[in-house]
């Protein structure tokens, strides 16, 4: 992560699935990359954003005449910033940090993602963004989502206020349109030996004397004071 990401002291990255069969997958090497317009059409509770890399997303039926005099049945429309016209494929992931009160965030996060989760060490986000370029063959970036109040702030790593509790982390690959609807499977073997071993994570409140701990496949998280 770069310093400008840096924000506050992360362990790890955590990606949720909720189905078992889709986290073997993932710890095999098969790997889904998303477009934004996925997002915007999708209606699950915490991965559909209609706003997802834009300003604005709107759905309409109508027929426009151009200038010319030729009919153009209108669809949907993508209002964007000037310079970000293109979108790339994204995974997401979420960050667990010392100090970004991700614990009350967890149970949400498991109602809405899944139970089966994969952890990514910070230390290994460069190797694993190696293997999505040599996997894609096409360019590859990364960085921390912000979140912000301002309807004119949407961008591929700017998103509503309102999913701030995801904490998110993003890799982007590649260039697609605004409308691209298909999705990337990337091979990336070896993806295993860069993930923690790790089936039970235990999570330390700054805000109170209270661990946190839930387990892969659970729905349960338990507290346990430290007085």
């Amino acid at each position: 992560m770069s310093q400008s990401e840096k924000k506050y002291l992360a362990y790890a990255l955590i990606k949720f699935f909720n189905e078992e069969e889709h986290y073997n997958n993932f710890i095999k090497g098969v790997s889904l990359f998303r477009p934004p317009h996925y997002y915007r059409t999708c209606e699950d509770i915490g991965r559909g954003d209609r706003n997802e890399s834009c300003i604005r997303y709107e759905e309409f039926s109508g027929i426009l005449t151009s200038a010319s005099g030729q009919n153009i049945e209108l669809i949907s429309a993508v209002v964007h910033k000037a310079n970000e016209p293109n979108d790339s494929w994204l995974q997401s992931w979420s960050i667990i940090a010392l100090d970004n009160n991700f614990e009350k965030s967890m149970e949400r996060m498991l109602n809405e993602f899944g139970l089966y989760f994969a952890l990514l060490p910070v230390q290994k986000i460069e190797e694993y963004k190696t293997l999505i370029r040599e996997s894609s063959g096409l360019e590859v970036s990364s960085g921390t989502v912000t979140y912000s109040n301002d309807s004119t702030a949407g961008s591929l790593t700017t998103k509503d206020t309102k999913y701030s509790y995801q904490k998110e982390y993003r890799f982007f690959t590649g260039q697609c349109s605004k409308f691209e609807q298909d999705s990337k499977f990337l091979n990336l073997k070896g993806i295993d030996k860069l993930l923690y071993d790790a089936k039970s994570i235990k999570i330390s409140s700054n805000d109170e004397p209270i661990d946190y701990y839930f387990s892969f496949g659970h729905d349960v998280i338990f507290t346990q004071s430290r007085k």
